[in-house]
């Protein structure tokens, strides 16, 4: 049955075409879903015989595509040419491992990483020296990160500081020898303690280290707490019957009983 004609929104022709709306509208009265295109072509034919017979195939194909019109092929086959035309909108997303990974065996460090190190006169030899020691360190700690080459540069700035030192950055007990840098004194100028009153105690800190037998890197930072603590302790004990200039025990007098009873200074401001 043909119809002298077909409705169909102003929305559909907007987005679709006239032509393709009109094959839309004209499919409607029409039981597509067990036909092939071929066969629903020719009966939209006889419906519309003012569109031409591919026109008609091309619009409907197009409408099968959008899941707009039924056919049987809609279950069976998917054409190779609107696959290569069909394309996932993927949003971009907060990713907070983007670019972190974790060091493997293969890792090396990058030409920058050299170069940077090599400003600082630190050898090409050593540097690839302490690569697998690096490497080993990291690969048990099994993080992951986005910074390796940093973090090589800062481990090989350290172990080039160390190997320059004297005893080479390892632990060793003290010697008898030992005498404090210049760094020890300046900080115990800072909390009042002058380089000779630090030389006093120095014979005591060495015996004391050499019969517990510890090893350390530094021996510095020891002695700088050792002689605060002894000049601290110092502060509260008597010497010669009275407190040192620099503490007194709160609470307690500055003079001795009897000299205190002499001292009439608190009544010369007094009237009678």
């Amino acid at each position: 049955m043909k119809k002298d004609s077909f409705t169909f929104s102003t929305q559909e022709a907007e987005t679709l075409g006239i032509e393709c709306a009109i094959v839309l509208a004209a499919t409607k009265d029409l039981k597509t879903s067990s036909s092939t295109p071929n066969e629903i072509t020719r009966s939209l034919k006889e419906k519309i015989p003012f569109l031409e017979e591919q026109e008609i195939l091309t619009h409907l194909k197009r409408l099968i595509d959008l899941k707009l019109v039924l056919s049987e092929i809609n279950s069976q086959i998917e054409k190779p040419s609107a696959k290569k035309n069909l394309y996932k909108l993927k949003l971009p997303g907060i990713n907070s491992s983007s670019g972190k990974r974790k060091l493997d065996y293969s890792w090396v460090p990058s030409i920058q990483a050299f170069e940077v190190l090599g400003m600082g006169n630190i050898n090409k030899e050593f540097i690839e020296s302490k690569v697998n020691e690096f490497k080993m360190y990291w690969l048990e700690k099994n993080q992951v990160r986005d910074n390796w080459n940093v973090l090589f540069v800062d481990f090989i700035r350290r172990e080039w500081v160390k190997e320059n030192s004297e005893n080479k950055g390892l632990p060793v007990c003290i010697d008898k020898n030992w005498s404090p840098s210049s760094d020890a004194f300046d900080i115990l100028e800072l909390a009042n303690v002058s380089k000779n009153d630090a030389l006093k105690h120095l014979k005591e800190f060495i015996l004391y280290w050499k019969e517990n037998g510890t090893a350390l890197r530094s021996w510095n930072s020891k002695f700088v707490d050792f002689v605060k603590r002894k000049e601290l302790i110092g502060s509260y004990e008597e010497k010669d019957d009275k407190k040192t200039n620099r503490h007194n025990e709160p609470g307690e007098f500055s003079q001795k009983f009897k000299d205190r009873t002499k001292d009439d200074s608190w009544a010369e401001n007094l009237e009678f």
